[in-house]
């Protein structure tokens, strides 16, 4: 490929990744089956374990009432996201700050017809308004970033991210109260649940997970 012009390589380059992007690969569900865009090693391993990583997380989804609303809290590529979709009586909000993992998360909800039914949210939840430092890789598509700096010192890259609270986003961006609740947010689950006390008394929130 190095031996090839520049123009002829770059438009190698560019076909040849965007081929493997349109090979979706499909995972086989109690609900039906999910297409997932596979964009490296990390999302073809959270592809294959949907059903088996998290099964409680799964049987949990399976519970909710008819017609509920879902917030996907730190979604990632989207797979509980998507299962949550499948069930075409569920409204899913899935937010995820990491640029990365939002494109894929928004293609996946694209390639299995599901964007409709998905509002999905290039933003982070918090305490309250600010603008937050992700340590992020957009090279490591499908990885587990955190707001937090790393205890071990080393420098790894960073992406400004907009931080918003629950509370700000019924009350003040009218998104509808969600009955169920996943957060998956790694050193910041302290800061979310207090930027949603007032959401979190109402008697539409059922669970939290």
């Amino acid at each position: 490929l190095r031996q090839l012009p520049e123009v002829a390589r770059a438009r190698l380059q560019g076909r040849f990744a965007q081929a493997l992007l349109d090979e979706t690969f499909e995972v086989s569900t109690p609900s039906g089956p999910l297409s997932f865009v596979l964009l490296g090693r990390g999302t073809e391993i959270r592809a294959r374990s949907m059903l088996t990583k998290q099964p409680a997380t799964i049987q949990w989804i399976e519970s909710f009432d008819p017609n509920s609303v879902f917030w996907d809290v730190g979604a990632n590529v989207g797979v509980y996201t998507l299962y949550a979709a499948l069930r075409s009586d569920t409204k899913v909000v899935a937010f995820e700050p990491a640029a990365v993992n939002y494109f894929l998360l928004a293609a996946n909800c694209e390639a299995n017809g599901l964007d409709a039914r998905v509002d999905c949210l290039l933003v982070g939840l918090g305490r309250g308004k600010a603008i937050g430092r992700l340590g992020v890789s957009q090279f490591s598509p499908g990885g587990s970033f955190s707001f937090r700096e790393k205890q071990d010192g080393k420098r790894c890259s960073q992406q400004a991210a907009l931080l918003l609270s629950m509370d700000e986003l019924v009350e003040e961006f009218g998104l509808e109260c969600p009955n169920y609740i996943k957060i998956d947010v790694p050193g910041l689950t302290e800061e979310i649940i207090a930027g949603g006390v007032g959401m979190l008394r109402r008697q539409e929130v059922r669970e939290l997970v």
